[in-house]
């Protein structure tokens, strides 16, 4: 089962008693039966992981809350004791559940409760983002001139990072045929792939992939949503 997930997630339960009233966060505090739990987020280096969103269900389906982590990847929760939850960490597109729970037990007085959340996050997912400004016209693939500068700024970066591999995406909207647009934004990509190889990137530091209509950032309902979905994306694959 593990294999199979996206995610390699390791928990460390850190808990402290404080029979004194802390108040770790302004906005929250603790009562006789709710405990307040601080969720440190980090990769399995220790670096916190900054807007990543967490959501945390009780077992026995009483409540679901959701927070968004800090810049120190802490995220804060206000949540009744006596209970067992569940944990996912959403970040890049991928859900990383937690494989165990998180119990928070019964006890005298008013205590805090630290839970320190590591996950692995996989490269392909963590490294992908849309090249600003490479936009293409209804059915063509051409490079516009305007758009030139947005690829020689790829390339620089590739330049100044010589072990960096990166897969370039390319995206159509939904109208027209599914597989003519599959054909299509393979041709955008790779395009955009030649034009960088033309500048002098090493062919073996950089593939080109069609994804079609498949993969829609925004609704094909308006010409400014299917302006968006023809876009260009890179995938970081090793560095």
């Amino acid at each position: 089962m593990l294999k199979k997930m996206l995610a390699v997630v390791f928990f460390t339960t850190l808990f402290s008693l404080r029979l004194t009233y802390s108040q770790t966060v302004n906005t929250l505090r603790e009562t006789e039966d709710s405990v307040l739990v601080t969720f440190i987020i980090t990769d399995l280096d220790s670096v916190p992981i900054e807007h990543a969103k967490l959501r945390v269900s009780a077992t026995d389906r009483s409540l679901t809350k959701e927070g968004v982590s800090d810049v120190l990847g802490m995220c804060y929760m206000l949540l009744p004791e006596g209970k067992t939850y569940t944990m996912v960490v959403h970040k890049y597109r991928t859900d990383f559940p937690f494989n165990g729970g998180l119990v928070l037990p019964v006890e005298k007085g008013r205590y805090s409760f630290d839970q320190e959340i590591r996950i692995k996050l996989i490269r392909d997912y963590a490294r992908i983002f849309t090249l600003d400004n490479v936009y293409f016209d209804v059915n063509k693939w051409n490079i516009k001139p305007e758009c030139e500068p947005a690829i020689d700024n790829l390339y620089n970066s590739l330049t100044l990072n010589p072990n960096m591999h990166i897969e370039i995406a390319g995206h159509t909207d939904s109208d027209g045929d599914a597989h003519d647009n599959l054909v299509l934004s393979q041709r955008r990509a790779e395009a955009v792939m030649n034009h960088l190889i033309q500048k002098g990137l090493d062919p073996k530091r950089v593939q080109a992939k069609g994804y079609g209509e498949y993969k829609p950032i925004a609704p094909n309902d308006s010409p400014q949503n299917k302006y968006r979905n023809r876009r260009t994306e890179v995938r970081v694959l090793d560095e």
